[in-house]
């Protein structure tokens, strides 16, 4: 995962098509930008990076991806942080460079679009996605519902996990500094390991140390489920 956030001159290979864009300038020293995107490249995976920021990934029937970019910066107006999108090998990438700004991101993909997404202070949050998941917040929460992925990796810090399962997945991993984490999982049997530091540790779920469905949740602090959806 590309932990860096780089700016750069220039958008290679990328081809966007912005469609509905506004712009809301709010009273005061705080500012606030609403932009909407769809990107006309053909789109494979999504990398989402930002550091004060929530993230929102929704799947849907779409054929392509549509970002919704919601910026807030102390400044003028003319102070309007840049964010960038270029679209390489498949790969689109959300990112940007400010040191006062939040950025909240809210993207919808087709299906199967693989993820990965990373957030410093905001939240990530998940829905329908069947593509392959690694998502990292890090002191933010980590929320995901009816879920069809296969693979899933989700890292907090200080934040909490929250993952619903509406297929049995391949492997699962799921680590936690100082959060909980809790997964509901369909009818099935799993290949468990649940550790935690100081928590409460709870698996009501069938074990199989031989099944091919592979979960494994580690908690510092925090408590770890695993329940049935």
């Amino acid at each position: 995962m590309k932990k860096n956030v780089i700016v750069a001159g220039a958008l290679l290979g990328s081809v966007l098509v912005l469609s509905g864009c506004r712009l809301d300038v709010g009273l005061g020293e705080r500012n606030q930008a609403v932009v909407s995107y769809d990107v006309g490249d053909a789109v494979t995976a999504l990398e989402a990076y930002t550091g004060a920021g929530d993230i929102v990934v929704n799947e849907s029937d779409r054929s392509g991806v549509r970002v919704t970019e919601t910026i807030r910066w102390n400044g003028d107006k003319a102070d309007q942080p840049k964010t960038e999108h270029p679209v390489d090998g498949g790969t689109l990438t959300l990112r940007h460079d400010c040191s006062n700004c939040t950025i909240d991101y809210k993207v919808e993909v087709p299906k199967g679009l693989k993820a990965t997404l990373e957030s410093g202070a905001g939240d990530v949050t998940l829905r329908s996605l069947t593509g392959e998941v690694d998502a990292t917040a890090t002191s933010g929460d980590i929320e995901a519902g009816a879920l069809g992925t296969k693979k899933l990796v989700a890292t907090t810090g200080a934040g909490n996990v929250e993952i619903r399962f509406a297929v049995v997945p391949e492997r699962v991993e799921v680590e936690t500094g100082a959060g909980d984490a809790t997964l509901w999982l369909p009818k099935g049997s799993y290949n468990v390991s649940a550790k935690t530091g100081a928590g409460d540790r709870t698996v009501n779920v069938d074990k199989d140390p031989s099944s091919q469905s592979s979960v494994s949740v580690q908690t510092g602090a925090g408590d770890a489920k695993v329940l049935p959806a």
